[in-house]
């Protein structure tokens, strides 16, 4: 008679393992999933940052126009560093290839931004 194995959805695995980690206090790190969080970014920004994107693109021929415009609507580039998209976005932004521009995603809200606020003349 053959054995019969038991199958443990991988969802109660994933559970069990996020779970596990974020009780801890320890020096595991909590993980994080880019994906969830440019959704939740489209979330909070709504779509207004993928709109000054878009439209900078359009506007732009350089990747230094490309910034300045987004600097200018009230975005800043991200920060180098290796956690994710910096090291795509400044991988592009060095290239400096106009037909290959860095996505909405690599542009945070600025903190002193020098744009006018929507609506304002």
């Amino acid at each position: 008679m053959p054995r019969r194995r038991s199958r443990i959805p991988i969802s109660w695995i994933l559970g069990a393992l996020f779970l596990g980690v974020g009780g801890c206090s320890g020096g595991i790190p909590t993980p994080t999933f880019p994906q969830l969080q440019e959704v939740s970014e489209i979330g909070e920004y709504g779509t207004e940052r993928l709109r000054a994107s878009e439209a900078c693109r359009k506007a732009s021929t350089s990747m230094d126009g490309y910034v300045q415009c987004m600097t200018d609507k009230g975005w800043e580039f991200v920060q180098r560093g290796s956690v994710y998209p910096a090291p795509e976005c400044w991988s592009l932004r060095t290239a400096g290839d106009p037909r290959q521009l860095p996505t909405a995603q690599c542009f945070n809200r600025a903190t002193n931004p020098s744009a006018k606020p929507p609506g304002g003349s």
